[in-house]
């Protein structure tokens, strides 16, 4: 009667301080299928999808090979207290990931209601979202994504949109968008691309005119966006998917 064979000794299972930064009293826990399966859970339960590369389709991937590998039983019990919750910070959504209470993924909603308006709008209802603030929140929901020409094509739109103009500003965000698109296409190494968060953070003090986002805007930016993918897929959290969050609270009846 065949026996099971141990792993070998020189191979480790994948851990959560091999994916994640946290405490060493989790970073040497092994990522089990049950804890994946569970922020997996959590996730659709809370944001109504399970994003692609956020915390749980990384822990899938990692549980996965533990199992292949032998290091965990497709049945391990898990003690890692996985949870997804969500709160309101001065009107935005904040959607925490954690185990252990270590966070590991974050997201942002915006639900905005009561947000101040950037500079280039003074005139504007206080409680709309404007360009330059949909693009900051991009920053914060998917500030690692690492700048693609699609990316570019949606930031580029959302600039011109917000000036009113139909050719792209020189020095603006769109220009430093797609320059950054074509950096990341000759890199290999993923750590030294330029990001989302990069290029955005500061997106409002960018612009040089600013204004409410609206539906026309919108599907003007998903479409720039889709458009230039390969897929005609959008980035999850991306710039299309946020001007759509933000004209349908602009807007709610239209």
């Amino acid at each position: 009667m065949a026996t099971e064979q141990p792993p070998p000794e020189n191979e480790q299972p994948i851990k959560y301080g091999d994916v994640f930064f946290v405490s060493d009293q989790v970073a040497n826990k092994p990522i089990l299928p049950e804890d994946a399966a569970a922020m997996e859970a959590g996730e659709r339960a809370v944001l109504g999808q399970s994003p692609l590369f956020g915390p749980a389709s990384i822990m899938k991937y990692a549980a996965s090979i533990n199992v292949e590998s032998g290091h965990v039983g497709p049945n391990s019990i898990s003690n890692e207290g996985v949870k997804v919750t969500d709160s309101d910070m001065n009107g935005i959504r904040v959607v925490t990931e954690s185990v252990n209470d270590e966070v590991v993924g974050q997201y942002v909603e915006p639900d905005f209601t009561g947000v101040s308006v950037g500079h280039g709008a003074p005139t504007l209802d206080r409680e709309s979202i404007t360009i330059g603030e949909a693009l900051e929140a991009v920053a914060l929901s998917a500030g690692d994504h690492p700048v693609d020409s699609a990316d570019a094509a949606a930031i580029e739109a959302a600039e011109k949109r917000a000036l009113g103009v139909d050719t792209l500003p020189k020095g603006g965000l769109g220009e430093e968008a797609h320059q950054a698109a074509e950096f990341n296409a000759k890199i290999l190494q993923v750590e030294i691309r330029t990001t989302m968060d990069d290029i955005l953070r500061d997106a409002s003090e960018k612009l040089l005119a600013d204004k409410a986002v609206t539906q026309e805007d919108a599907r003007a930016i998903l479409e720039a966006e889709a458009q230039n993918d390969p897929a005609h897929a959008v980035t999850a959290g991306g710039v299309g998917e946020m001007m759509s969050a933000a004209a349908n609270i602009n807007d709610p009846h239209s």
